[in-house]
């Protein structure tokens, strides 16, 4: 406002001093007029006092001319005609005098030119008359050239009379312009120095005003600029002998130059730079200052500085003033900053971007934005090529696009759009396209209502599904062929369960029944028979129910439960502790974790494991089972399989029994695969598929290793968070 207030008290001053100039010139120019004016009717009256007397001069040389040839004729004196020689000539210069006095007067002109005309009749009268000197009197002739030059004389007298009556009244012309012109002039005069007066006293008092105002203003700007954020100095060059700059002092800096200089202002007016920043003479500044003093020139600049322990980047602009350079510095880090995280940021919008297109070809995915007001379409450039086309290679438009649609979707596809627009809701679609090279595509489409500068607008997706439509027809054949399967199966259970073992609990009582009744009538082979048959018949029942246990293990978490190990373990050993007691077992156990899973499938694991362990004890030494379990991150896992879980719980199952060749570390676990012999070891080879089938339904891992004749390590993996 005070800027303001000034720049307007300026702008008024600016015109009350050119109207007051103005007038001044004015009121000069009519003044110098008047003076003018009273000159030249001063200069009038006077010539036309000079007319008078030259006129009485010129009429008086004719009186005198007339006079003195009466004399000549009286007294018969030729000696007068030099004295008239003498008065034609003064009366000739007195003519012309008055010619040059009335050269602007036109009517005594016409007078002059007759007086002329009757001077040169006056001449040859007075010759006549002259000649009659010599000769005997003949006074009728002399009475006669009298007469004439009496009359010639009397008319020279008229025009005189006219002439000064003429002088006369332009005379009195003059006389009156003349009064007049003195009574204005001094008039004006007056009113010109009162007016100049009252001009100087006015601009006195606005000078006066102004100069308050402008130390006011001073004050005001000196405290703008000591409290600015902007550094502003000026400097004064700094001259060689061959006035060479070869520095700078600084005569003005305000407050915020402390902050970089380490000094108070005090200790920095009247140094050079070199001494307070002598890093200017090293990244180009001084330079800059040179070619805006040598130039004049405004230069602009930004250079990073370090200051304070800190890089900081500065803004300059440097002008030139009188004989030195001013120079505004802001400190523009903050704005750098941004504008490198700015550019930074549009670098990764750019990178998402593009990861964003490359990820929309991946997926088979285009984005599009419906305009619903002016029903215009944005397409991706991926939309483009879903269709088969180049991006914008088409007007991207509903009209167009519809096109696109199969004709037996297109009702379906548009009944769909209505009813979007008239819930506000968008519920996802699939519908047939045809692309640019007539195939058939799947198109699943989706959006989301948003309103956009008070237009409402759909932003949406589009993505090919038509492999994952075809890939679910398939699946769908599959899921009724595993259907089948899994029919067929439950009826194999049945007949396993109930057929199969039926026909062996009858041959198991009759050959009971057999050997019990006619055991005093077989042979020791007959019995040895008899006993392989039972054998072979309780090793197939065991066989059935082992494949039975192994078919309904099923990976489906409907039943999972809350699980401690640590009982799981001790209900395991106390199924087992007769066999235990038997082979005089040492288990050794570490608290086991709790998880979630099925009971009676971590009991059977547990069961497997130990049961296995103790068939494969070395008969040589004390049997020992160590038991440990731990917590591991997924990448301590060395297994190549993929991990469902950031972290695992670790069960190590360890025993010094007869172990294996590591080679055959994992056909251990395969369905009905044995090591030994039957007549060795008995079993079906079903127990360790089983403990990995129950694992892997836990979405966790087993392996093996072991050394021959120094027993076996089982490694199982169990997953803390069941996804």
């Amino acid at each position: 406002m005070r800027f303001r207030a000034i720049k307007s008290s300026i702008k008024s001053y600016k015109i009350a001093s050119t109207i007051a100039i103005a007038l001044l010139l004015l009121l000069s120019s009519i003044s110098y007029k008047q003076n003018k004016a009273l000159k030249k009717s001063a200069e009038l009256v006077s010539k036309s006092l000079m007319i008078d007397k030259e006129i009485n001069t010129l009429f008086s040389y004719f009186s005198l001319i007339e006079a003195l040839e009466y004399k000549a004729l009286i007294l018969k004196d030729t000696t007068f005609f030099n004295t008239y020689i003498d008065y034609k000539k003064q009366s000739k210069t007195s003519l012309l005098n008055l010619t040059e006095l009335t050269k602007d007067i036109p009517e005594q002109h016409k007078y002059l030119d007759s007086i002329n005309l009757y001077t040169d009749s006056l001449e040859i009268a007075v010759t006549k008359l002259n000649t009659y000197h010599n000769e005997p009197i003949v006074e009728k002739a002399i009475i006669a050239e009298l007469d004439n030059l009496s009359s010639i004389l009397n008319t020279i007298n008229s025009f005189k009379i006219s002439m000064i009556n003429n002088k006369e009244a332009l005379l009195k012309e003059r006389k009156a312009t003349y009064k007049t012109e003195t009574f204005l002039t001094p008039f004006f005069s007056l009113f010109l120095v009162v007016f100049a007066l009252i001009v100087f006293i006015i601009a006195f008092i606005k000078i006066n005003n102004d100069s308050k105002k402008l130390l006011n203003t001073q004050a005001f700007i000196d405290k703008i600029i000591s409290n600015s954020n902007n550094i502003i100095t000026y400097l004064e060059p700094v001259k060689d002998a061959d006035n060479k700059i070869i520095d700078f002092r600084i005569d003005y800096a305000n407050n915020k130059i402390s902050e970089q200089a380490g000094k108070t202002i005090e200790q920095v007016i009247g140094k050079n730079i070199s001494e307070i920043f002598p890093t200017l003479f090293t990244n180009g500044v001084f330079e800059i200052y040179v070619k805006c003093v040598t130039t004049g020139e405004p230069q602009h600049y930004q250079k990073e500085y370090h200051f304070n322990n800190k890089n900081q980047w500065f803004s300059s602009t440097t002008s030139k003033l009188a004989t030195g350079v001013i120079i505004t510095t802001v400190d523009v880090t903050k704005e750098r900053k941004s504008k490198e995280d700015l550019s930074k940021l549009n670098s990764y919008f750019f990178e998402k971007n593009t990861i964003l297109n490359n990820a929309e070809t991946l997926a088979k995915i285009g984005s599009y934005s419906w305009y619903v007001t002016t029903n215009t379409i944005e397409l991706s450039e991926n939309f483009y090529k879903l269709l088969g086309f180049a991006p914008n290679e088409f007007e991207s438009n509903f009209e167009n696009f519809k096109n696109f649609i199969h004709p037996d979707d297109l009702v379906k596809y548009q009944t769909k759009n209505s009813q979007a627009l008239k819930n506000k809701h968008f519920k996802d679609f699939i519908y047939r396209v045809i692309n640019k090279e007539g195939k058939v595509r799947y198109w699943r489409t989706t959006g989301e209502f948003i309103i956009e500068n008070g237009n409402e607008k759909i932003v949406g997706i589009v993505q090919d599904v038509t492999e994952s439509i075809k890939t679910d027809i398939k699946l769908r054949k599959k899921n009724k062929a595993l259907k089948r399967s899994n029919a067929e199966l439950e009826s194999f259970n049945r007949v396993v369960s109930h057929d199969l073992q039926e026909p062996l609990r009858k041959i198991q009582m009759f050959i009971s029944i057999l050997s019990e009744a006619e055991a005093d009538y077989l042979s020791n082979q007959n019995r040895v028979y008899f006993d392989k048959i039972d054998n072979a018949a309780s090793r197939m029942q065991l066989l059935i129910k082992n494949l039975l246990s192994y078919s309904r293990i099923d990976s489906t978490h409907e039943n999972f439960e809350t699980i401690d190990l640590n009982k799981k373990l001790e209900k395991v050993e106390d199924n087992l502790s007769a066999r235990i007691l038997e082979t005089n077992l040492k288990i050794i156990k570490k608290n086991l974790p709790t998880i979630q899973g099925i009971p009676f499938q971590m009991e059977q694991l547990f069961n497997n494991l130990l049961s296995n362990a103790i068939k494969y004890r070395d008969l040589n030494k004390d049997s020992k089972i160590l038991i440990d379990a731990s917590i591991v991150h997924k990448d301590q896992i060395p297994l190549p399989d993929k991990k469902t879980s950031k972290n695992y719980h670790k069960i190590v199952v360890s025993d010094n029994g007869i172990g294996f060749d590591q080679e055959n570390a994992k056909k251990i676990f395969d369905i009905f695969e044995r090591l030994h012999q039957k007549s060795a070891y008995s079993g079906t080879g079903v127990g360790l598929a089983i403990c990995k089938k129950i694992v892997e339904n836990h979405h966790g891992f087993i392996y093996a290793t072991g050394e021959h004749q120094k027993g076996a390590i089982f490694y199982i993996y169990l997953p803390i968070d069941i996804k």
